[in-house]
């Protein structure tokens, strides 16, 4: 995990020099999910954002699947190993579970690392033991980062992003991840996945926080679609919360928005 300060803020997340890799996870599901997570002090509100493409490797096929879910008090979008067989490993039920649970979200999110680390740990432990080649590469590249997920929604009053993750430290141990990026810490955004292009593109643009929050999300991931469609795919899906938990679909994606949910246009 890298941290970097454009135009004054704080951009959480890193680049995937190890994409690639990340797709040749032999026995396991892989996903090079471009995640994003936006502050939007306009509008107070958080902007999640993520691709939709889900390889399979070892059957050499792909499929769309949702990436962010939402819960009253708790919307998450998730990054790296999504699903495995075996051991089995969902990522989504374990980051349901700390949405759950009783609390703020803050809360929710370092719970989070507690649940997901004995399951997170038995799937490290297999990787290097069964396939010690792509752990190595793993953990030697993009920060060894195993997993993230990024829980989203509002935290005593405002609108805040907590990202919590492992990642392989290269000795077979494991490393949380966390990071909290808040309008109270001046923070801008979280960027997961692959974020190569989306980097050089804010290089290039240091006015990009002029931009409305809910169009740059899109053009981001829209970015590493373009650079990488094997590995990231369409449609891109976008899920705002503001700072009253008023969760709003501005583009579902494949994410099936529950009844009563706001819904915006599909990408």
């Amino acid at each position: 995990m890298t941290q970097v300060r454009l135009s004054g803020r704080r951009i959480a997340g890193h680049t995937i020099g190890a994409v690639a890799v990340a797709v040749v996870l032999l026995s396991l599901t892989a996903s090079a999910t471009t995640l994003i997570a936006l502050i939007d002090r306009k509008h107070h509100r958080a902007v999640v954002a993520a691709d939709s493409l889900l390889v399979y490797k070892l059957a050499q096929t792909s499929t769309q699947t949702c990436k962010i879910f939402t819960k009253p008090g708790c919307a998450f979008g998730m990054a790296g190993l999504l699903y495995k067989e075996y051991p089995v490993f969902r990522l989504q039920e374990l980051a349901d579970e700390a949405c759950s649970l009783p609390g703020d979200l803050r809360h929710k999110a370092d719970a989070f690392l507690e649940i997901a680390r004995e399951p997170v740990g038995t799937v490290a432990q297999y990787l290097r033991q069964s396939e010690p080649q792509f752990y190595r590469e793993l953990a030697g590249g993009n920060g060894g980062e195993l997993i993230m997920v990024v829980f989203a929604g509002p935290e005593a009053g405002s609108p805040s992003i907590f990202a919590r993750g492992y990642k392989l430290d290269g000795e077979g141990g494991l490393t949380p991840v966390s990071m909290d990026v808040t309008e109270a810490n001046n923070g801008a955004g979280f960027f997961g996945g692959a974020a190569g292009e989306i980097a050089a593109y804010l290089k290039a643009h240091p006015k990009w926080q002029d931009m409305d929050k809910v169009a740059a999300a899109r053009k981001f991931v829209q970015l590493e679609i373009a650079a990488h469609p094997e590995w990231v795919g369409p449609p891109v899906a976008i899920l705002t919360i503001n700072r009253l938990d008023q969760q709003k679909w501005a583009s579902p994606g494949v994410c099936h928005a529950p009844p009563g949910a706001k819904k915006g246009k599909n990408n």
